[in-house]
């Protein structure tokens, strides 16, 4: 690694050492890695308070309906659960809706209820490219773009 230029000593904080109470310049040898690390820490970016709230929203509606999604692919396993008597009557009021929207479209396969490995599937994928760990909200957040 070439180094592009030697910050002078007095430019650099100062290390205490702990058993003196001298203090010690260090010189801070700056290369291109370095410099991008320091540029990138040194522009603060605010973050719009709308993007923030999106994704503070976003990020708990796409995981638990995910998990309901889920849910209705366990309990599907077992054609004898009735889903209008609780607890299943909770998960299943607000995953029905959904499900019969697709039901059409989406036709069984192998005579089983594909639809909330669909809706799984869509929910995963949302949350990935809006609010994972590179998602697009998180994105702007962190870097402005």
């Amino acid at each position: 690694m070439r180094p592009l230029f030697l910050l002078p000593s007095s430019t650099i904080p100062t290390i205490l050492s702990s058993t003196t109470t001298t203090t010690t310049p260090l010189p801070l040898l700056i290369n291109d890695e370095t410099s991008l690390i320091l540029s990138a820490a040194a522009t603060a970016v605010t973050a719009d308070p709308t993007i923030v709230a999106l994704q503070s929203v976003l990020d708990p509606t796409l995981n638990i309906l995910s998990l309901f999604m889920l849910s209705r692919i366990v309990i599907s396993w077992y054609p004898e659960t009735n889903l209008n008597e609780a607890p299943f009557n909770i998960i299943a009021w607000p995953t029905e809706p959904l499900l019969k929207s697709i039901r059409g479209v989406v036709p069984p396969a192998f005579g089983v209820d594909i639809t909330p490995v669909v809706w799984l599937g869509v929910f995963t994928f949302l949350h990935e490219i809006l609010v994972g760990e590179q998602g697009l909200l998180t994105l702007k957040i962190k870097y402005g773009i």
